[in-house]
């Protein structure tokens, strides 16, 4: 009776952990058509305080900055995935957005991982925006040049007010567990307002 009923405790913890992972927030969708907001609250030229707050008045988690690199992160989280949106300043003016997919090195990663979390993000900019104006099919892997900071780019939308860029990236780094140097792969979509560059001075 009592390893019966720790079993139940067992699967019962699990179905109210499970439930509440299902409850997570998602994150705020993309802004509409004509919107100053280039996303999640975030407008061009807002200050590095501006950004923080913003984020975290929106209810995004994980936030930390790269101040040399000049870029705030915070997690993404649509449908059930976690993405990185990484705000970029220049001269401590927000300039872009960009959201980037998890990065992974194992064989797996890219065809079950980078696959979905990319169809995911081309399906919520199409809900967005509409289709895009240039597309290609998902890149095989060994046709996505290594290194390259813009990747192989997969669609373009090119709005009034904004370009979205959807892309699939591949890189070298160093593995921190192994010392070796590996092959990551991850998607990313990159949202760049339309604005003269003497704003952003």
């Amino acid at each position: 009776m009592r390893i019966g009923f720790l079993c139940l405790s067992f699967f019962g913890l699990i179905f109210s952990e499970g439930q509440t992972f299902a409850k997570l927030p998602q994150s705020p969708d993309l802004a509409k058509p004509g919107n100053p907001i280039i996303y999640g609250g975030l407008s061009v030229g807002d200050s590095r305080e501006e950004v923080l707050s913003t984020l975290r008045k929106n209810g995004f988690i994980q936030i930390y900055e790269e101040k040399s690199a000049g870029v705030v992160k915070s997690a993404v989280r649509w449908d059930g995935i976690r993405y990185e949106l990484a705000s970029k300043l220049i001269d401590d003016k927000l300039a872009l957005c960009l959201i980037e997919g998890n990065k992974g090195w194992q064989d797996f990663h890219y065809d079950d991982v980078v696959s979905k979390e990319w169809k995911n993000l081309r399906e919520r900019v199409i809900n967005a925006y509409g289709k895009p104006s240039k597309s290609r099919n998902f890149p095989e892997y060994f046709d996505i040049p290594v290194n390259d900071l813009g990747g192989t780019v997969t669609d373009i939308w090119n709005l009034s007010d904004r370009t979205l860029m959807l892309s699939v990236r591949k890189y070298e780094a160093k593995d921190c567990c192994t010392d070796q140097i590996l092959e990551f792969s991850c998607c990313t979509l990159l949202i760049k307002p339309h604005v003269k560059e003497v704003l952003l001075k």
